[in-house]
């Protein structure tokens, strides 16, 4: 049973998580210890990986995780197409949509964050020129006609909300000139010169370039789409199949996380912003100053499916990014959430 649609998954939910017979026949090795190759991104929205590897969430269900760093999640896709890894985390974007409507077997089986009210944290940052010009909202986007935006590639995160930004003030992308292959370190200084107008910067890098007066932060990802999701946990077919139990595990260890690292969002935690802080390379008291503007976790990974079949959809139809699209029912399967939220309930492990 893959659930992709959203009202199979709803139907899912509510049957209580019933799975086909072989997945029924296999809970008896269900702590059989299992060892999963995982790519991550050393960024805040990676926490609740360090949590539950720091607090021994996987240790306790016998997983062991095998962990490689990519600077990018999308760069790890690659690498879990050619099955040299079991599990990534990737941002979605028209290269994750069209890997997998390529055929590559793949699977998005736990949202890993979105952009919900109040917890954006990607911003849209703009020059102090435009700042004065009025650009101090999502509304600002109607002075950015004829503008300069420093962006890394097409298809990603950073296109879609500018795209979204300026439709809403009624502009089109050819309205701008959009300057491609700028990674941050290359657009903030031409924007504090004044050569570039507007940019996407996550936390903390935006906090920091504000202080440092290269522009100032007009508005935020929640604004311009809220609710849009930012990433997911992605696998294959083969390994949410064949390794049904170790990847049920790994989402309760994940959930666990989850919850650890929304508290720490409100509260400060002093343990959990140090676990960020040794993960990440950061300081704690930069990562508890970009609080509570964190990415925000769903605890059980349910995704936000309109959200996902939406940004396919803009891909495939206003782009040549995509050729086809993936079918509704085949980009999520909620199989091990459904297990690991039903598992948790019943027993948390972690209590």
């Amino acid at each position: 049973m893959r659930v992709g649609t959203r009202r199979g998954f709803l139907v899912a939910a509510a049957a209580g998580a019933v799975l086909p017979a072989p997945y029924v026949l296999a809970q008896s090795n269900f702590m059989a210890p299992a060892r999963i190759r995982m790519g991550f991104a050393p960024y805040i929205s990676g926490g609740p990986y360090f949590i539950a590897e720091a607090r021994g969430y996987f240790k306790k269900l016998n997983i062991t995780i095998e962990p490689t760093s990519h600077v990018d999640g999308s760069l790890s896709m690659p690498a879990l197409a050619a099955g040299e890894l079991d599990i990534t985390g990737a941002t979605l974007s028209a290269g994750l949509f069209n890997l997998m409507a390529k055929g590559a077997g793949l699977r998005m089986f736990m949202e890993r964050g979105r952009e919900a009210p109040g917890w954006g944290s990607n911003s849209i940052m703009v020059s102090n020129a435009l700042w004065e010009k009025g650009f101090r909202s999502v509304d600002g986007y109607r002075h950015a006609k004829g503008e300069k935006i420093g962006i890394s590639s097409r298809g990603s995160v950073a296109h879609y909300l500018h795209a979204h930004g300026l439709a809403r003030a009624g502009l089109k992308p050819d309205d701008l000139e959009w300057q491609w292959g700028m990674s941050p370190n290359v657009s903030l200084p031409l924007m504090k010169q004044g050569r570039i107008g507007i940019i996407n910067l996550p936390l903390p890098g935006a906090y920091a370039a504000q202080k440092q007066g290269v522009g100032r932060v007009a508005t935020w990802s929640d604004e311009i789409a809220p609710n849009f999701v930012l990433a997911c946990s992605v696998a294959s077919e083969k390994f949410l199949t064949a390794n049904h139990n170790a990847a049920v595990r790994f989402c309760m260890a994940i959930m666990q996380g989850n919850m650890d690292f929304m508290d720490a969002a409100k509260t400060g935690n002093a343990e959990v912003l140090k676990i960020i802080a040794d993960a990440t390379g950061l300081t704690a008291p930069i990562i508890d100053e970009t609080r509570p503007r964190w990415t925000f976790m769903t605890i059980d990974g349910t995704p936000n499916l309109p959200s996902i079949i939406a940004q396919q959809n803009y891909w495939r139809q206003n782009t040549d990014l995509l050729a086809r699209s993936v079918p509704e029912d085949q980009l999520f399967d909620s199989r091990a959430i459904v297990e690991a939220k039903r598992r948790m309930a019943e027993k948390n492990p972690f209590i």
